[in-house]
């Protein structure tokens, strides 16, 4: 069947046994000596290809492919990762890779942000050339893994939801330390596998276990990736991205925003809304996961 990502186990128990929009045969398992979730069995690297070229990760979820309404829809999350930069990386000339820049929002936001320095990979061949038709800014297509080509080191790096679609997540963290330099600040966010919506609401667990992601982290889970890769200096953060209304969705009707995803309510109703993000995110049951990594060791 395939051995855990992280500890090289064999023994696993099954979590889900189907995944939302692809083949039967990949099931979600959790392995029984680290507690990893992952899929299984993996796909292969040209199955991967294809399945980001096509661009079937956004094809799978039912969102229309129209860059205006994109942007719109993920602007919580772009400004969001914008202030993160803003807060760990000092100085607007400092160099910034975005490992996984899907369409270019978060890289487009740092250069209208001042930041002069800034480059997207982008391996999706869809996302990636539909999003340089809107920035200015470099988007390549990078094999972080494989390719013998180079292109410098960063004084950030960051990885927003990009780890989870890693077949080799300790391979990958060690193939991008050629990236980094003694002082590079890699930033890390990844779906939290302990959010509390997954115990809480069945059509919500049925939604998530999606065949894009290939692993399923939580703390403990996520800081064995990044010390089993050799990158011990780590900082982590839970961080609650869907607003209450997006709650009450889901356990009132069972169905997703698909169309206009509810990240925030109403700004009058901000001490409700920060009391339910503080709860999660202090319980450690928030739907993210930030990880901060400071230095190449």
């Amino acid at each position: 069947m395939g051995e855990c990502n992280l500890c090289g186990s064999e023994k696993f128990r099954m979590v889900k046994d189907r995944l939302r929009g692809c083949p039967s045969r990949f099931k979600v398992f959790r392995c029984l000596s680290c507690g990893h979730i992952q899929v299984l069995p993996r796909p292969t690297p040209q199955e991967d290809k294809e399945f980001y070229d096509e661009n079937m990760q956004d094809k799978n979820r039912g969102k229309k492919l129209e860059y205006a309404k994109l942007k719109e829809n993920t602007i919580y999350d772009t400004r969001r990762h914008v202030e993160l930069v803003k807060e760990l990386v000092s100085g607007k000339e400092c160099s910034i890779v975005d490992i996984g820049a899907g369409y270019g929002f978060f890289v487009n936001s740092l250069a209208e942000a001042g930041y002069s320095n800034v480059l997207g990979i982008e391996i999706g061949r869809e996302r990636r050339e539909l999003g340089q038709k809107h920035t200015a800014v470099r988007m390549i297509d990078y094999d972080v893994l494989h390719s013998q080509e180079k292109i410098g080191t960063f004084d950030c790096i960051a990885l927003f939801h990009v780890l989870e679609h890693m077949a080799d997540p300790i391979g990958f963290f060690k193939a991008i330390r050629h990236l980094m330099h003694e002082r590079t600040v890699l930033i890390c966010e990844v779906p939290n596998a302990d959010e509390l919506l997954l115990e809480t609401c069945l059509a919500y667990n049925d939604f998530y276990w999606i065949r894009s992601h290939l692993n399923y982290f939580t703390r403990n889970s996520l800081q064995m990736c990044f010390q089993y890769a050799g990158l011990h200096n780590v900082e982590f953060r839970f961080q609650q991205r869907y607003g209450l209304m997006n709650l009450c969705n889901w356990l009132s009707t069972g169905r997703p925003q698909i169309e206009q995803p509810i990240f925030v309510m109403d700004e009058r109703y901000g001490p409700i809304e920060g009391n339910y993000r503080q709860m999660l995110e202090s319980q450690g049951h928030s739907d993210a996961l930030i990880a901060v990594h400071r230095g190449s060791e």
